[in-house]
């Protein structure tokens, strides 16, 4: 196994399978969701402003287009799986 960390990331790689984990002090599900929420928001209203016909040349190559929806996916998906984190811990920390 090779693992290494830098800046409050770590990755770790065993055979075939990758772990990457992020350090994230202070901040809990719902913060980190909302911010991966911004981010994709703002993902998807640039992707929106350079994808719409225009009479500027400002259009992506397809290979950018491609990049920048595999992050839009995974900014989705991370913001579902905190969210769900944090419905998770707020049942748990109400009383019945």
């Amino acid at each position: 196994m090779y693992s290494h960390s830098q800046h409050g990331i770590a990755a770790e790689h065993n055979g075939v399978d990758m772990l990457v984990t992020a350090h994230t002090p202070g901040e809990n599900p719902l913060s980190l969701a909302v911010q991966r929420a911004a981010q994709l928001h703002g993902l998807l209203l640039m992707a929106s402003e350079h994808g719409a016909v225009s009479l500027e040349a400002v259009d992506l190559e397809q290979g950018t287009w491609e990049s920048l929806l595999s992050l839009a996916t995974w900014l989705a998906h991370e913001t579902q799986v905190l969210s769900e984190l944090a419905l998770l811990q707020s049942q748990t920390v109400q009383p019945d």
